[in-house]
C-alpha cells in the first residue's frame, strides 16, 4: 500500500494543473482577507442611523440600498445648524438612509442636471437640494424655495419621507419664532439633547445568532474564502481520481489485484493521498494568510486553518469518489466543477438563504459548507459546542465517502 501511496503522490505533484490549485487558489482565498474592512459584510442597523458623507455629487449611492434601505441623496448647499438638525433627525429615525454631499457653491441648475444623471446611472428613493438661503427662506414660509425634493423611484415610502420632511420644516420654523433665525438650530439641538436616550437592541431569532457588524463582515469574508478554497480541494481530489482512471486504463488495477491487495485497501491508499494533498493546500493557504490581518478571521489563525483542512478533507474525498464512479476524466472534471459551484451556491456562500423556501433550506443543510459557516458563527460568539458539531459533520461525511468509494472500486473491478 505504501508503494501505491508514493507512486500516486509522484504522479500528483508532477501534474502542473495541481500546482495551479496548490498555489493560485490559496493565494486568491487569502486576498479576500486583504479587502477593506466593512466591504464584505452587511451593515448594522445602528449605522443606518447616521448621515453618510460623500466626497462628490458624482459618487454613487446605489450600493447603500442593498439591504432594502430607502436611500436619500442630499445636495447640501446650506450647511446651517438647522439643516443639519433636519438631516440628522431623518437619519436617526431609522426609516431613511441619508447620503449627503456638502456643495456650498452648487446652483439649482447644476443639481437638476446631476439628478437627471442619477436617474439614469444611480439608484435611490429620493433626493434633496438644500438652498444656501435655507434658514431665511424657511423663516419666510418659502419652504419650496428653501429645498427641492426629487422623487427618484416608485417606492411608497416616499410619501412617508415627504411627510417627515414637512414635520421637520414646521418644527424648524417654530424654533425660529422662539429663538430667532440665527439661533434656531442651536435651540433645536438643545431641545434634542433633553429627549430621553434610546437604546437599540437586536434580538436573535429562533434559529439565528446575534452578530456584531464586524462579525457579520468576518462571516461573509469567511464564506467567500470557503468557496474559493473548496474549488482547490475539489480538483485536488479529481486529480487523484484521474490516477485511478489512468491505472484502470493501463491495467494497473488488474496487476494490483493479482498481488492480493483488496479493493478497499487500494481506495484507502488513494484516500491517504487525498489527505496529503488537502494538507498541502491548507499549508499553502496558511503561508499566504501570514500577510493578512489576524483580526479578519474572527478566530485563531490555526483554528481557521484547521477548519479549512476539515472542509477540504470532505470535498477532496467527495470528488475522489465522484471520479471513481464516473470513470471518465472529462466527466469527472465537469462533475467536480458542478459540485463546487452548486454546493457553494446552495450553502449560502455567496448570499444568505435566510428568506428562502423550506425546500432550499433543506437542500442547504446537506451541503458541508453550510455547517462550516455555522461553525464559524459559533466560534465568533464563543460557543464551545462548535467542536462537537465539526466532529459529527466530518465523521458523517467521511463514513459515507469511504463506504461509497470502497463499493465503487469493487464495482469497477467486477466490470473487468
Amino acid at each position: 500500500m505504501m508503494t501505491l501511496i508514493r507512486s500516486s503522490l509522484k504522479l500528483l505533484f508532477r501534474n502542473k494543473a495541481f500546482w495551479f490549485f496548490l498555489v493560485v487558489v490559496p493565494a486568491l482565498s487569502s486576498l479576500i482577507f486583504l479587502s477593506q474592512r466593512g466591504n464584505m459584510g452587511g451593515r448594522s442597523y445602528e449605522l443606518v442611523r447616521e448621515i453618510r458623507e460623500q466626497e462628490s455629487i458624482e459618487e454613487r449611492v446605489a450600493y447603500y440600498g442593498t439591504d432594502g434601505a430607502f436611500v436619500v441623496k442630499v445636495y447640501d448647499a446650506s450647511g446651517s445648524t438647522a439643516s443639519e438638525y433636519m438631516l440628522e433627525d431623518l437619519a436617526e429615525s431609522g426609516l431613511f438612509l441619508i447620503a449627503r454631499t456638502k456643495t456650498p457653491d452648487i446652483t439649482k441648475a447644476e443639481v437638476d442636471a446631476q439628478v437627471k444623471d442619477d436617474c439614469e446611472n444611480d439608484r435611490m428613493g429620493a433626493a434633496i437640494y438644500l438652498s444656501p438661503d435655507f434658514d431665511r427662506l424657511i423663516s419666510e414660509g418659502k419652504s419650496s424655495e428653501a429645498m427641492t425634493l426629487y422623487v427618484m423611484s416608485e417606492d411608497a415610502r416616499y410619501e412617508l419621507f415627504e411627510s417627515k420632511v414637512k414635520t421637520l420644516v414646521a418644527r424648524i420654523r417654530e424654533a425660529q419664532k422662539q429663538a430667532g433665525v440665527e439661533k434656531a438650530g442651536e435651540f433645536l439641538s438643545a431641545s434634542k439633547a433633553l429627549r430621553p436616550s434610546k437604546e437599540i437592541s437586536i434580538l436573535s431569532g429562533k434559529n439565528s445568532r446575534k452578530l456584531t457588524e464586524e462579525q457579520q463582515d468576518q462571516k461573509t469574508t469567511t464564506g467567500y474564502a470557503y468557496a474559493i478554497m473548496t474549488l482547490g480541494y475539489v480538483f485536488g481530489g479529481i486529480f487523484i481520481a484521474h490516477t485511478i482512471i489512468k491505472e484502470e486504463q493501463d491495467k494497473v488495477l488488474t496487476r494490483v489485484r493479482l498481488t492480493g491487495l483488496r479493493p478497499a485497501y487500494y481506495f484507502l491508499a488513494k484516500f491517504v493521498v487525498s489527505i496529503i494533498s488537502t494538507f498541502a493546500m491548507t499549508v499553502s493557504l496558511g503561508i499566504f494568510t501570514l500577510y493578512c490581518d489576524p483580526s479578519r478571521f474572527g478566530m485563531n489563525r490555526f483554528v481557521f486553518l484547521g477548519i479549512m483542512f476539515l472542509l477540504g478533507l470532505i470535498f477532496s474525498s467527495f470528488s475522489l469518489v465522484l471520479g471513481i464512479l464516473m470513470g471518465s476524466a472529462v466527466s469527472a472534471n465537469i462533475g467536480a466543477f458542478t459540485l463546487w459551484s452548486m454546493s457553494s451556491l446552495l450553502a449560502g456562500m455567496y448570499f444568505p438563504l435566510d428568506e428562502s423556501s423550506k425546500i432550499i433550506k433543506a437542500v442547504s443543510s446537506l451541503m458541508p459548507q453550510k455547517w462550516f459557516l455555522e461553525a464559524a458563527e459559533m466560534i465568533f460568539i464563543g460557543d464551545k459546542g462548535v467542536y462537537l458539531l465539526l466532529a459529527c459533520v466530518v465523521v458523517a461525511y467521511m463514513v459515507i465517502m469511504l463506504s461509497v468509494g470502497s463499493v465503487g472500486i469493487k464495482l469497477r473491478n467486477g466490470e473487468e
